[in-house]
């Protein structure tokens, strides 16, 4: 009995020992930047998956009176492939707009705010953005890291550029480390305008987390006057390049 003892308590002080060299903890969870280090080589990987696939980007925007009827309607359907140095492609199938002729949406317009849409992280978005870590929250089946985020970097003047930053929260997976949701407005804004606040979702394709859907009903002010604006965009039809379907 002594000599089982003995090797219990010696087994013990060896798991304890491994413990302690291994570092591990079951409720250890990495800081907030090492998520956003872990978060943007994901994102990186992302971007890179993503060149090897072909998809579709359905866009509709519409105007909303003040009787709650569609005052108008902008509409574009494209295709969106990849060269072989990466260069993004686009292919518009369709377009078409009846909006208001105060709410001009026009092709660079159009495709920045998709682009602020599809917002992932990756190096390069470190050294744009501020990133401060808000909690932990669970969307669907997902448990998530929330940042709040905002452009460190000095905005262009809007009347001159059509390049948009995000300002608003990322939801990262906290088993990929992925982007699984953005929410927020785009910045910065022309003058007596205001982007409405959007929300996108992704989902899994493969191992990777590309742009499902996104989503946005907001006042915005168009010259002197609110106006309700609606937007939708569906990213559908993710397929390999070179695979038929």
């Amino acid at each position: 009995m002594r000599h089982l003892a003995l090797l219990i308590t010696a087994a013990v002080l060896i798991s304890s020992a491994g413990s302690k060299l291994s570092g591990a903890r079951p409720d250890q969870r990495p800081s907030p930047s090492e998520i956003l280090a872990l978060a943007a080589e994901r994102g990186k990987e992302t971007l890179q998956a993503l060149r090897r696939y072909t998809y579709s980007a359905e866009l509709t925007i519409q105007t909303v009176s003040e009787a709650n009827t569609v005052s108008g309607k902008y509409y574009r359907f494209s295709q969106i492939s990849y060269a072989d140095d990466g260069t993004r492609r686009e292919k518009v199938i369709e377009t078409t707009s009846t909006l208001p002729s105060e709410v001009y949406i026009g092709t660079n317009a159009a495709n920045n705010l998709t682009r602020v849409y599809q917002f992932i992280i990756t190096p390069e978005t470190l050294n744009q953005y501020e990133m401060s870590y808000v909690g932990r929250e669970r969307i669907d089946e997902l448990n998530t890291y929330v940042f709040d985020v905002k452009p460190k970097v000095k905005l262009p003047d809007p009347e001159k550029s059509s390049e948009r930053y995000l300002k608003g929260q990322v939801w990262i997976d906290d088993q990929d480390l992925c982007v699984v949701k953005v929410a927020g407005n785009a910045l910065p804004e022309q003058y007596a305008h205001r982007t409405p606040r959007f929300e996108t979702y992704f989902q899994n394709h493969d191992k990777y987390w590309f742009p499902a859907y996104t989503s946005a009903d907001d006042d915005v002010r168009v010259g002197r006057r609110a106006m309700r604006v609606i937007v939708k965009v569906r990213f559908i039809s993710y397929k390999k390049a070179g695979v038929g379907g």
